[in-house]
């Protein structure tokens, strides 16, 4: 089932893969233009937050995408279930750092933040440690980890503090007094490792805290191209091909007579609020326990309590209950107890049941059998 992002009294229709992350707090970004609310780090990662359209404020509720630069958070009031039927599509802008030029040995200055953003946006972050400010290219970044235990680093000299292993692969750690060509102040063990890339090379700069870089900074670039054959016992910076995502499949998860059971949610057209039926003529629609309007449509509304051969769950002729609008050529409604939700499901979770009776499919959800059942036998009226 479709869902999406409130924010401005706008909702934003969500793509496939959305996920929900916990708000944190949001790392100031000068060089931001519209839509950009700030930098926020995630999973050792620095993820860009968004608002859905320029000039939105954002709100509490987040969701994580892929974007067409990569990986970034949009920030809304709420996400809600379904999507709206004028939901507007959720157009994530492309984030891209500035190319950054070949460094001028004659000059030595490198290559510095420019003082206008212009398209780019994100184009530096900055390591503070012990008094120095160590810029690196945000196009350099990999991302920051947790600091990890150094081992030595024969043969490396100077520039290293060791090696680690971080993120899953070997990384050689720099001395950041060397990198900064400056003396370092003493200061308590640095608790992060910021990751990154230089020349093919995997490098990590240790520090207390990262944010981002100020305009006019001077960045490594030129220090590290200077330095290149100190790094020459730096490991190679692998190409990591991307995780292969888990195939899941989407259900609508409800409750009705006691028992838990699961429609796909192709099959479900719509979660109409908790309401109680109308009344059927007199013998007419007998199987039916009533009627609902439903967007121009009359539905006859069927009791999936009693379809699944349990307790009814419109026992009583003033009862009410969530609706679902079951996908079919006949418009049908049935009445459950309780809407848990849409639930991603491993498909490896998932065991196939012979036949082509009520239940297609048994999955495991929450330590428990969960009954997949066929919506056009739950809305056939026997």
């Amino acid at each position: 089932m479709a869902e999406a992002l409130v924010a401005g009294g706008l909702a934003f229709l969500l793509p496939p893969g959305a996920q929900p992350v916990e708000p944190q707090r949001l790392r100031p970004a000068p060089l931001a233009g519209a839509g950009l609310l700030g930098i926020v780090v995630i999973g050792g990662q620095a993820l860009p937050v968004m608002s859905p359209q320029p000039g939105l404020p954002g709100g509490e509720a987040w969701v994580m995408i892929d974007g067409p630069g990569g990986r970034l958070v949009m920030a809304g009031e709420a996400v809600v279930t379904p999507a709206p039927p004028d939901a507007l599509p959720l157009l994530a802008p492309r984030l891209s750092a500035r190319p950054v030029p070949a460094a001028e040995a004659a000059t030595g200055a490198g290559w510095a933040v420019p003082a206008r953003a212009g398209r780019a946006r994100l184009v530096a972050m900055a390591a503070e440690i012990g008094g120095l400010r160590l810029v690196l290219p945000f196009a350099a970044l990999e991302r920051v980890v947790p600091m990890p235990a150094l081992r030595p680093a024969p043969g490396a000299g100077a520039a290293a503090l060791g090696y680690a292993v971080a993120a899953g692969a070997p990384v050689m750690v720099l001395d950041p007094a060397w990198a900064a060509e400056s003396a370092l102040a003493e200061a308590s063990p640095p608790g992060l490792l910021v990751l990154f890339r230089h020349a093919g090379r995997r490098l990590g700069l240790p520090c207390h805290r990262i944010e981002p870089a100020r305009p006019g900074e001077a960045t490594l670039v030129a220090r590290l191209d200077r330095a290149l054959a100190e790094l020459a016992a730096a490991p190679l910076g692998q190409v990591m091909a991307p995780p292969v995502p888990e195939p899941v499949r989407a259900l609508l998860v409800c409750t009705a007579g006691g028992q838990a059971f699961a429609l796909p949610v192709e099959e479900v057209q719509a979660v109409i609020p908790p309401m109680t039926p109308s009344p059927t003529p007199e013998g007419r629609l007998s199987a039916f326990r009533g009627v609902a309007a439903h967007r121009g449509d009359v539905l006859p509304v069927l009791d999936a309590g009693e379809r699944l051969g349990l307790a009814s769950v419109l026992g009583t002729p003033d009862a009410e209950a969530p609706l679902l609008r079951l996908a079919g050529v006949r418009p049908v409604a049935l009445a459950v107890s309780v809407v848990t939700g849409l639930r991603r499901i491993p498909e490896r979770l998932i065991a196939a049941v012979a036949g082509e009776g009520l239940v297609s499919a048994i999955a495991e959800f929450q330590g428990a059998p969960l009954p997949i059942c066929r919506a056009a036998i739950l809305g056939a009226a026997s």
